[in-house]
């Protein structure tokens, strides 16, 4: 009998990932000191497991730093682009996505 992934997955019981009070923690303290491409890459990789979206958030990162004075606020403009996509992950990813949301 082939099951399709809905199936297998309400089959094995599959938990969403919860973001723990360290990573809540982590979140706040890079918040506070305006680190917001940090935080992204950060959840991104540890708790959607989202390489790729890590590596966008890393490389946004690196233009602001390094070249903000040439292109300005434009890897701002494309963080906030990505922030939807980040929030739909998080609200299927991780249990407790509106903690780390409201961290942002």
């Amino acid at each position: 009998m082939k099951r399709n992934l809905k199936e297998f997955k309400v089959s094995q019981n599959l938990a969403e990932a919860t973001a723990s009070q360290t990573d809540l923690q982590f979140i706040r303290a890079k918040t506070a000191r305006n680190d917001h491409f940090e935080v992204r890459r950060y959840i991104a990789d540890k708790l959607l497991n989202d390489k790729d979206l890590a590596m966008a958030y890393k490389s946004l990162d690196m233009i602001h730093s390094k070249y903000s004075s040439m292109i300005g606020n434009d890897a701002v403009q494309l963080r906030a682009r990505l922030e939807k996509m980040l929030k739909d992950k998080l609200k299927q990813k991780v249990s407790n996505w509106d903690k780390v949301h409201s961290e942002l």
